[in-house]
């Protein structure tokens, strides 16, 4: 865990490198009641298999040593208008918000960059950012996006799982994919344009105006490639907060190498998210030796996005804590790729897999004993803070 320890370590200095988590959900279930409540509730089961369930537990993520996580709020496949969609959100920032104040001693929000800064050097508080994952019904009107500027958001995450009046948002695979985005899949099977709409544009140009971020995450590549247009021609940085490379998964919601190469042309930052599963190597050779859904399937994707951008820029990393999805398989044990006999000096996650955020040193510890090179993780929390007071800057904030 050295690498780890030693961002805790240099935190005085200019950069400011420490571990990042670009997207979680801790209070999912304000939206959806089917999950348990997050941050303060009951100990989560201990297993990587954990969609639709709570994992967001205080004392694992006390525990975690992320020091700027962006706790999304969700809400556009609940609300049917955009009162209701409002309200939803406000209601996840207010639990958040409320959590943190409770925990004052750990957590502290910040709004602005110069505020996150301040944190970041002055005390070991994990720094708290809200975002928001979907920007359908929120951005109806030319002032929602600086009213959310208002209530402290970083980022939005302009699609999310259906196509909607923003844009095309990527199906996701299997049978699945098609019974959440109905719209969707009539538009794909019928050959209609799936891209972003004026109202998408309008959308990019207003957020960034009110000095917010944009990230692409699920949007189709068309709606990707009309989002990378907007997002030159107004300045602003594009994030992909969970992104996956089209060279080693065919699905809708990989970005060709290409577009993620314009994303850092235009100073952006692209990210993996922590669900090895959706990072495996589909519809192609699979790679020799590694064993999928776990952390040896995030370090091969890991690798070639370093390959792909150079190892000189940053990449970063999304948990999605209680989102819908599980986490990386244990590599060894029984009925695992290897046996557990085979491994000197095992971890925790050796045997657990990701099963919560307390786990994420030794998930990074395993990363660095793979020889995976995690500097470029490590420089995405500067590259982020330098975005997000670059699109405040522009918007005169």
């Amino acid at each position: 865990m050295m690498l780890w320890l030693f961002a805790q370590l240099a935190l005085a200095a200019d950069p400011i490198e420490v571990p990042m988590d670009l997207q979680g959900h801790p209070a999912m279930h304000m939206t959806w009641k089917f999950f348990a409540a997050g941050l303060t509730e009951r100990e989560p089961k201990l297993t990587y298999r954990h969609q639709f369930k709570q994992t967001v537990y205080e004392p694992y993520l006390d525990r975690s040593g992320v020091r700027i996580f962006l706790m999304a709020a969700m809400a556009a496949e609940k609300a049917r208008n955009p009162a209701q969609a409002r309200r939803l959100i406000l209601d996840q920032f207010a639990y958040v918000e409320g959590f943190v104040a409770a925990h004052s001693d750990r957590y502290a929000m910040a709004s602005t960059p110069a505020q996150a800064r301040e944190i970041l050097v002055e005390t070991d508080k994990m720094v708290v950012i809200h975002s928001i994952e979907g920007g359908h019904l929120l951005l109806e009107q030319p002032e929602d996006a600086a009213y959310w500027r208002r209530q402290g958001v970083a980022l939005i995450t302009l699609m999310h799982l259906r196509d909607d009046e923003l844009g095309g948002s990527a199906i996701l695979p299997m049978r699945v994919g098609p019974l959440i985005n109905r719209v969707g899949a009539r538009n794909r099977r019928k050959g209609r344009d799936r891209g972003l709409t004026e109202a998408g544009a309008d959308a990019i140009r207003q957020v960034t105006a009110a000095g917010i971020l944009v990230d692409l995450s699920h949007m189709t590549r068309q709606t990707v490639d009309d989002a990378l247009a907007v997002t030159a021609e107004v300045g602003t940085t594009p994030v992909v907060t969970h992104g996956k490379l089209a060279s080693l998964r065919e699905s809708e919601m990989a970005m060709n190498d290409s577009q993620v190469l314009e994303v850092y042309r235009q100073g952006g930052l692209f990210a993996l998210g922590l669900a090895a599963d959706s990072l495996d190597v589909l519809g192609f050779a699979a790679p020799d030796g590694v064993c999928p859904g776990t952390v040896e399937s995030w370090a091969h994707h890991f690798d070639a996005v370093v390959s792909l951008v150079g190892d000189d820029e940053p990449v970063g990393w999304s948990s999605d804590w209680n989102g819908w999805i599980s986490h990386s398989a244990p590599v060894y044990g029984k009925k695992r790729c290897r046996d557990l006999a085979d491994l000197p000096d095992p971890l925790l996650v050796d045997t657990l897999g990701l099963a919560h955020p307390g786990l994420i040193p030794d998930y990074f510890e395993r990363l660095s004993r793979m020889d995976v090179d995690l500097k470029p993780v490590m420089a995405s929390s500067e590259r982020f803070l330098q975005m997000w007071e670059g699109v405040q800057r522009r918007s005169g904030l």
